[in-house]
C-alpha cells in the first residue's frame, strides 16, 4: 500500500503529523511545507514511527522564513526493535529571506533494529549569491531572480503533490 501526505503551515503556530507504519510493505511520502511569511513562531513536527518492518518512507520538507518569522522544523524516524527491513529518509531544507528572521532543523533517529536503511540532511541557508548574481547577469531583476529561486526551491515538494487541487492551490501563491 502507498500513500502521500501533505502538510501546510502557512500561518503562525504548530502542527504535528504521525505516521504510523502498520502493515509490512505499506509506503508513505511526507511532503510538508513552511511558509513563514509573516512574523511569528511557526513550528512542524512530524514523526515517522516504523512498528514493523519491510516498510518504505519518505520525508521531504521545504520551508521560506522572511519578515522576521521563526521557523522550528523537528522531523524523528523512529524504527522499533525487529522491524527489520525499513528504509527511510528525512530531508529538512530551510530557506532565510531576510536578515531578520530564524529557522532551525531538527532531524533525529532513534534506530532499535540492526537491519535498516535509515539517515537524514538538513540545511538552513539563505539565497545563494552566484544564483542571484547568474539570473541577473541574464537581465533578471534581483526580486524577479529572488522568487524564480524561491518558487524553484518549494517546488521542489510541490511538483510531487498527487492531488491536483492542492497542487494548483500551492502554484498559484506568490511568494
Amino acid at each position: 500500500m502507498k500513500y502521500q501526505r501533505v502538510v501546510v503551515l502557512d500561518k503562525p503556530g504548530k502542527k504535528d503529523l504521525v505516521v504510523d507504519f502498520g502493515r509490512e510493505g505499506e509506503e508513505v511520502e511526507v511532503l510538508g511545507l513552511v511558509i513563514a511569511d509573516q512574523p511569528g513562531d511557526y513550528y512542524l513536527k512530524i514523526l515517522v514511527d516504523h512498528k514493523i518492518g519491510k516498510t518504505f518512507g519518505r520525508v521531504m520538507v521545504r520551508g521560506i522564513a522572511k519578515n522576521g518569522a521563526k521557523i522550528q522544523v523537528e522531523g524523528m524516524i523512529k524504527i522499533v526493535k525487529d522491524a527489520n527491513g525499513v528504509d527511510d529518509f528525512l530531508e529538512m531544507r530551510l530557506l532565510l529571506l531576510d536578515a531578520k528572521s530564524q529557522a532551525v532543523a531538527e532531524p533525529k533517529l532513534e534506530i532499535e533494529a540492526n537491519e535498516v536503511k535509515a539517515s537524514h540532511a538538513a540545511t538552513v541557508g539563505k539565497i545563494d549569491d552566484e544564483e542571484l548574481f547568474y539570473l541577473q547577469s541574464r537581465g533578471i531583476k534581483q526580486g524577479e531572480a529572488e522568487k524564480l529561486i524561491v518558487t524553484g526551491f518549494l517546488n521542489q515538494v510541490i511538483d510531487k503533490i498527487e492531488d491536483p487541487i492542492v497542487k494548483s492551490k500551492l502554484k498559484a501563491v506568490e511568494y
